[in-house]
């Protein structure tokens, strides 16, 4: 979680605040922009993520490549239907090293309750390492405000001029690591990653809908863990139904969308959020 603005407007979207509402009262208190644009669209999370890739696994900057989803349509309904799947909805920067290149995204993420990250709320950041023998840590404080804003800018100028005054041979490469130690890993494709997910589709209450949809997904090799529909969200011929999924690549659940997008008992787009278990 590496942007507070963010952070707070999902934290407080939990009492079933809408988005535009929250923002507006997050500028009123200074937390977001008058443009919010980089906070709420995931761009600010981006380029603080590329970085921290970049000292964690030393590997250049490619912001270019990294995955970038913001918040702005999360509903409140998305919001209480993934406390029901026990879950809870943050807006996380993931950075994950593997064999064939490096994991690099921005999106809004379900993580279980249970889990310490899901417990850091309002303006407050965390991040979150896994070591290969410590296993997981956590680091968290403000990540929005005044004072918060004006000690992470102090600290940087600080290091710039620490690192000018030094001699060569005191000084700390910026990254952690001198350029000719890094390592150019690709950037992995989104269609590569895999994950669990959590769907939301507004679907006409017709027989046999749950059937189609179920179907698409099984011939995509897509397993459902739970599902959910309720007989008293019933509007106007309209009903959603929440999906729970198991892990599955993104390729694959892209595909079944657009076949589930393309019935004619299916209306708008689905709505797709993705799951984290830190497994």
């Amino acid at each position: 979680i590496i942007n507070g603005t963010g952070n707070y407007i999902l934290t407080e979207m939990r009492a079933g605040r809408e988005f535009s509402e929250v923002l507006k009262e997050a500028q009123d208190l200074g937390y977001a922009e008058a443009d919010p644009t980089f906070d709420v669209e995931g761009v600010d999370a981006a380029h603080k993520l590329t970085i921290l890739a970049a000292a964690g696994f030393g590997v250049p900057l490619q912001f270019e490549r990294a995955y970038t989803e913001g918040i702005s349509r999360i509903t409140p309904y998305d919001i209480a239907h993934a406390e029901l799947l026990g879950y809870r909805i943050k807006h996380l920067g993931i950075a994950r090293r593997r064999d064939e290149g490096i994991e690099l995204r921005v999106h809004p993420t379900l993580v279980p309750r249970s889990h310490l990250i899901a417990q850091v709320d309002g303006v407050l950041n965390a991040v979150l390492v896994d070591g290969d023998a410590v296993g997981q840590t956590m680091y968290y404080g403000p990540g929005a405000g005044d004072e918060a804003t004006a000690s992470a800018v102090i600290a940087d100028i600080v290091d710039v001029a620490r690192s000018v005054a030094a001699n060569s041979s005191q000084r700390v490469p910026y990254l952690g690591f001198y350029p000719s130690a890094m390592e150019n890993l690709p950037v992995l494709d989104m269609e590569n990653i895999q994950s669990a997910y959590y769907l939301r589709i507004q679907a006409l209450d017709r027989p046999g809908v749950l059937a189609k949809i179920s179907s698409v997904l099984s011939e995509h090799g897509i397993n459902i863990e739970s599902i959910m529909q309720k007989e008293s969200e019933l509007k106007d011929g309209r009903i959603p139904v929440i999906i729970l999924t198991h892990t599955v690549r993104e390729r694959q659940m892209n595909r079944a969308i657009e076949e589930m997008e393309a019935l004619a008992d299916i209306e708008g787009q689905v709505t797709r959020i993705r799951a984290e278990n830190f497994n």
